[in-house]
């Protein structure tokens, strides 16, 4: 494929690399020349039926036949284009002179290929012998256009590399749609590391407001609002860096920082928690059930002189689960939300669940502030 003849260590090198490509294949890539070294016999086979008709033991003379031409095409796409397909296109972006040097290629392997047939019809396996020429006439037979000798067998190589360039495309194809699958889950699963890390600065803020609010009022109270704040991080950073935590994970997270507004906010915060074991297991993005706690009481709950009453719940759905988490709607807020945090979540839902999930907002009748997430389940619930 170079335009230079290689040294005699890069040949070695390049002899290595191409002997290495024939055994490492993928169990689709095995599939698929299974499939078309199956389908070519009972194709051909099919064909030839309707040409000949039903011949007893020249028909399975042609089947056995076509079998070992089809492992001739196999040998030929193995070992011949498949290497050089993966030494020198895959990953690359090759210039036109390489595409040049592939057509030639496969040129010279439909050569090959032409040429193990006729060496297969020499030897006199089996009394089924090859296709010489072709002839093609009209109903009337006053109109018939005939095609042998040199012309034919240019036909046949034609048709081989055609075959070839067939298989190269549907190759390359292939691993090009895996490429690109795969740089779509690494910019997928990159965006969402990203949304979830642009959390955590967010509640260290709101989290030291709280506690800067009664360092100087009670500073015994304070320290142990940082303990609780250091064993919250702790907990968090030993879960690593992942998108989605359970249900459960994520309610002792919350618990952490529900204990320092409660040390905060004493009697003005009434909690009522309803969480269906059951749910427990299931997945969610991580910090979420955070953030909307968090949320609930920065806006709904704290600006309230009379405190607010802030319900979490999860039940299951006939088609997945729900979490809900709602507050009470008292004064408005001195520093009103921009909303962030719910685009934020909404953003990593589609990520993370692929349209799955749904994200609802509402203020109720009861005049509470209501946030509902629908998710699916990640597992049966048998």
């Amino acid at each position: 494929m170079h335009a230079e003849a290689p040294s005699p260590n890069t040949a070695i090198s390049l002899l290595r690399a191409w002997r290495a490509t024939l055994f490492t294949a993928s169990p689709a890539y095995w599939a698929l020349q299974a499939a078309v070294f199956i389908g070519s016999i009972l194709l051909s086979a099919t064909l030839l039926q309707k040409i000949v008709g039903s011949g007893g033991a020249s028909s399975q003379a042609w089947i056995a036949r076509m079998a070992l031409e089809s492992w001739v095409f196999f040998l030929i796409t193995h070992a011949g284009l498949r290497p050089a397909l993966r030494l020198f296109f895959l990953g690359q972006v090759p210039r036109w002179p390489a595409w040049l040097a592939l057509l030639a290629w496969i040129v010279v392997l439909a050569l090959l290929s032409l040429g193990a047939t006729l060496a297969i019809d020499s030897l006199k396996l089996m009394q089924a012998g090859t296709i010489t020429s072709v002839r093609f006439n009209s109903e009337g037979a006053e109109f018939g256009v005939s095609i042998e000798g040199a012309q034919f067998y240019v036909l046949a190589v034609a048709n081989l590399a055609s075959t070839l360039c067939v298989w190269t495309a549907l190759y390359l194809g292939w691993h090009a749609f895996r490429q690109r699958r795969r740089l779509q889950q690494q910019v997928r699963q990159a965006r969402l590391q990203q949304l979830t890390h642009q959390l955590n600065p967010h509640f260290l803020f709101n989290a030291f407001n709280t506690i800067r609010g009664t360092i100087f009022e009670n500073p015994q109270r304070a320290a142990d609002l940082v303990t609780e704040l250091s064993e919250l991080f702790r907990f968090h950073l030993s879960q690593a860096e992942r998108s989605t935590q359970s249900l459960d994970e994520e309610w002792r997270l919350a618990q952490r920082y529900l204990a320092i507004e409660q040390a905060r906010l004493e009697q003005r915060l009434r909690l009522r928690v309803d969480l269906d074991p059951i749910c427990l297991p299931q997945p969610l993005p991580a910090l979420a059930l955070l953030g909307l706690v968090e949320n609930a009481i920065k806006h709904g709950i704290a600006p309230c002189r009379k405190g607010g009453d802030l319900r979490i719940r999860a039940w299951p759905l006939a088609d997945g689960w729900a979490l809900a988490v709602s507050n009470s709607c008292g004064e408005a807020s001195t520093a009103p939300g921009t909303g962030t945090g719910l685009a934020n979540l909404r953003e990593r839902l589609e990520l993370g669940f692929s349209g799955a999930a749904q994200l609802q907002v509402e203020t109720g009748a009861d005049g509470c502030f209501h946030v509902r997430l629908r998710l699916p389940w990640a597992a049966s619930r048998g």
